[in-house]
């Protein structure tokens, strides 16, 4: 990692246009910048893999999680569909009972009905006579 003071030496003035100077070549600025830059980059990269790889492993807890849920999802709705089947026929069969009930209790009644009468009343037979003597009179007249 560079030092403070390398990278302060980049602006230190340099002397005065055309006076002496000693020989040397010219700086390589792209080396200086690489050696300086190199380190940093390097370490930004082993944190960008750091990341990719947690990314990576989310995504693949996140698949995961979601599986796991879409199936106890699916366990969840095949156990109402089943208990919805029973419940309808649970309810089919009190229905069918409280309706045999109902024509058991009516057939009763009319049983008793039936045997609590003791015969035709007088205005049954009354009805009957007329209608008999209705019939004989429309009868045509034997000859």
């Amino acid at each position: 990692m560079p030092q403070l003071g390398d990278f302060l030496s980049r602006f230190r003035p340099a002397g005065a246009a055309g006076a002496a100077s000693r020989a040397g070549v010219p700086a390589d600025r792209v080396a200086e910048l690489t050696a300086e830059l190199d380190p940093v980059l390097d370490l930004l990269a082993e944190a960008d893999a750091r990341c990719a790889r947690l990314i990576a492993d989310a995504r693949q807890q996140a698949g995961q999680i979601a599986a796991a849920a879409r199936e106890r999802a699916a366990a969840i709705a095949a156990a109402g569909h089943d208990r919805a089947d029973s419940a309808r026929g649970q309810a089919a069969a009190e229905v069918l009972s409280a309706a045999r009930e109902q024509a058991a209790a009516a057939r009763q009644a009319a049983e008793q009905r039936v045997l609590a009468r003791t015969g035709p009343s007088e205005q049954d037979v009354q009805a009957l006579i007329q209608a008999a003597v209705d019939l004989v009179r429309a009868m045509p007249e034997a000859g």
